[in-house]
């Protein structure tokens, strides 16, 4: 039996869950198209040396401008509040620009390395560099929209950005090589949403130079540990491919790179949007000493029941949306589809579950925990790759990342903000036995005739029953 509360916190979670899902959704079908895209016009070594660009553009990120902009999230209520947002804004922009003045000072000093060791030119290391610019910019301008609760112009302008991307890129790439094009395409599509978003957010901030200590301190005090943290999560979700490009194994490069580009733009925006969707409520109930617990549980109970079909569809079908997507070449992409799902599913459900870190600036805790596993990861990608190829960093991925999930819920049991919903699993056990015989007998009927349009209707066919199944259990899905 539900109660009144658990009901309407429900209701509150899956209100705000469903502000956002449309755009979310024109987000996720246009990534679905520009993946194939790129990696139809791509050579494998092309594609191999675009996927390190990538990766080096995400870890350079994840040391100068996420955690900034993780930061105006985290406090733009208590400035405001404060009425300082002025302040806080120029403190957050000095320190933007001294990060950014960071990232080119370790140009010159790291360019000979990453270079020689990861075979990418310096042109193109530079471009990556001067593309995280206008990214660190999105990513502040991108909270402000979370916090403002504008989703629809937030999908405006990804979809106007990919569109931007595409068509920039067949511009350049007829006057420089493609893995250039690309990168030029992405700084000037980036720019041009910037300009479009400040200019729709109107903006009347009066920045100044004036510097306040205190500000800077609970910011630095919450987002550093972050840095270290997310170094971490970026070694379990990139190293691998690193370490073949190194081997120079360029196709499986290409491969690794492309199946994790191709999940993560397909499932995080969807997985990520829950706690997208409902952290500034969860932000502002704790400023107002409401308890989260029952919130909470809800919504882990909303992300387990919506998101856990998805990455069945990654491995059921791993080969089949291979092989509707891509090119031969990247028919191994398939192999590697599962153990990408499975980690972007338990990467976005620590992040529910280890908010309790961040709103009582704990973020410490975490990053110690992810040290501990990033050496782990470390030693497995070595150890795995070497017998088992681009198998083994699938498997060091999921082996890292569980590790990382159990570590966490162990240190956090005490302080999970949410009650395990036992009878949910029981539900979505039987609702996924059901869905899977189901798959079992269409695929018995259908695999003489396994063209493109079967492997739509059984991957549609399969989220329509599961779906169906969880309505008529709904009682124990709330």
């Amino acid at each position: 039996m539900q109660t009144l509360a658990s009901v309407r916190n429900y209701k509150i979670v899956l209100a705000s869950f469903l502000s956002y899902l449309p755009s979310r959704i024109l987000v996720i079908l246009n990534s679905l198209i520009i993946v194939p895209i790129l990696a139809y016009f791509l050579s494998t070594n092309e594609m191999s040396v675009f996927q390190i660009c990538i990766g080096i553009l995400n870890f350079v990120c994840t040391c100068s401008t996420d955690w900034i902009a993780k930061s105006v999230l985290r406090f733009f209520r208590k400035y405001k509040q404060d009425n300082r947002l002025n302040e806080f804004y120029s403190n957050i922009a000095m320190i933007e620009f001294i990060a950014i003045l960071g990232i080119f000072i370790s140009y010159f000093i790291f360019k000979n390395i990453v270079c020689t060791k990861f075979l990418i030119s310096n042109q193109l290391f530079f471009l990556t560099l001067v593309l995280v610019i206008p990214c660190g910019i999105r990513q502040f301008l991108y909270q402000l929209l979370r916090i403002l609760k504008m989703p629809y112009l937030y999908a405006i302008s990804i979809v106007a950005y990919q569109l931007a991307l595409l068509g920039l890129f067949f511009a350049f790439s007829n006057i420089i090589s493609k893995a250039s094009a690309i990168l030029v395409a992405m700084t000037f599509a980036v720019a041009l949403i910037d300009i479009i978003l400040l200019y729709k957010l109107n903006l009347k901030y009066k920045l100044s130079l004036k510097f306040d200590s205190k500000i800077t301190k609970n910011v630095l005090i919450y987002a550093i540990p972050l840095i270290f943290t997310n170094i971490c999560i970026w070694l379990i979700l990139h190293l691998g491919k690193f370490i073949l490009q190194f081997n120079k194994e360029f196709l499986n490069t290409a491969i690794v790179g492309t199946a994790w580009f191709f999940t993560t733009n397909a499932l995080t925006p969807l997985f990520s949007l829950l706690l997208f969707s409902i952290f500034p409520l969860i932000i502002k109930r704790f400023e107002k000493k409401y308890k989260l617990k029952g919130f909470m549980t809800s919504a882990l109970r909303l992300y387990i029941a919506m998101f856990l079909p998805f990455v069945c569809i990654f491995c059921f079908f791993p080969f089949d949306i291979a092989k509707l997507a891509f090119k031969q070449e990247y028919y191994y992409l398939g192999l590697l589809f599962p153990f990408c799902a499975a980690t972007i599913f338990i990467h976005e459900f620590m992040k529910l579950m280890n908010i309790k870190y961040h709103l009582k600036n704990r973020t410490y805790v975490e990053t110690a925990i992810s040290l501990i596993v990033a050496g782990i990861c470390i030693i497995l990608n070595f150890v795995l790759i070497k017998y088992f190829s681009i198998l083994g960093v699938g498997m060091a991925m999921i082996t890292s990342i569980l590790l990382l999930f159990i570590l966490n819920s162990f240190v956090n049991f005490k302080q999970l903000n949410f009650i395990v919903p036992s009878k949910l699993f029981k539900t979505l056990v039987i609702s996924m036995l059901i869905s899977v015989s189901a798959f079992a007998i269409v695929f018995l009927f259908t695999f003489k005739f396994n063209n493109n349009y079967v492997i739509l209707a059984k991957i549609v066919a399969f989220c329509i029953l599961y779906f169906a199944l969880i309505l008529k259990f709904k009682k124990t899905v709330l």
